[in-house]
């Protein structure tokens, strides 16, 4: 997966009712897949939705896989990507969603905040974001200016940037100093290494 069509991936994972989809479709017990109204009702999201979103993770995300049987089309995940990014990815979030699967509820329903990668990946939707982010992952602490240099945009664009990478929790920044703050959540960490590599 080239790093345009990963960063279309975190865009779509971005979606807490879509990620409330995708969890659903993982941790299921049924091996053939799960219509999409039994999915729309444990998520508590219109049918209509719940299509769209599972049309997204099978046709953008790679995740899961629509088989027909009968008038019925059942969502499964797939496991097997051929894609080692999405099989990476899909592997860690199943272990995420599995691991969770006590304290974490679907949509809709009280939740005490939304898991840590949520944060990170409408910043990782951005391919020149993303770019910004790689170089200051590299030097650790940097300044503005050198981010300009190096990315070859408006000072006012890498300030828009910065602010948002600042929002997420990804840098530090001062009057000019930049410095780069690891995400401690494996899977934020996860979702940055796959989107530069």
């Amino acid at each position: 997966m080239k790093k345009r069509e990963f960063w279309k991936v975190c865009k779509k994972l971005a979606n807490e009712e879509r990620i409330d989809v995708l969890r659903k479709v993982m941790t299921a017990p049924e091996k053939d897949g799960l219509p999409v109204g039994r999915i729309a009702d444990a998520v508590r999201i219109g049918q209509p939705a719940t299509s769209t979103y599972l049309a997204q993770l099978q046709d953008v995300c790679g995740l899961v896989a629509c088989t027909r049987q009968g008038r019925y089309c059942l969502y499964r995940a797939v496991p097997d990507s051929s894609d080692a990014k999405v099989a990476t990815l899909f592997q860690a979030l199943k272990k995420f969603f599995l691991s969770e699967s006590d304290g974490w509820t679907f949509a809709n329903a009280a939740r005490p905040q939304a898991p840590d990668f949520m944060s990170i990946l409408p910043s990782l939707s951005n391919a020149m974001r993303v770019r910004m982010l790689g170089f200051v992952r590299a030097e650790k602490q940097t300044t503005r200016e050198k981010i300009v240099t190096a990315t070859k945009i408006s000072d006012i664009n890498v300030r828009r940037h910065l602010s948002c990478l600042a929002s997420c929790g990804l840098i530090s920044q001062g009057d000019d100093d930049i410095v780069w703050r690891e995400p401690s959540a494996p899977l934020s960490r996860l979702f940055i290494d796959l989107s530069l590599s």
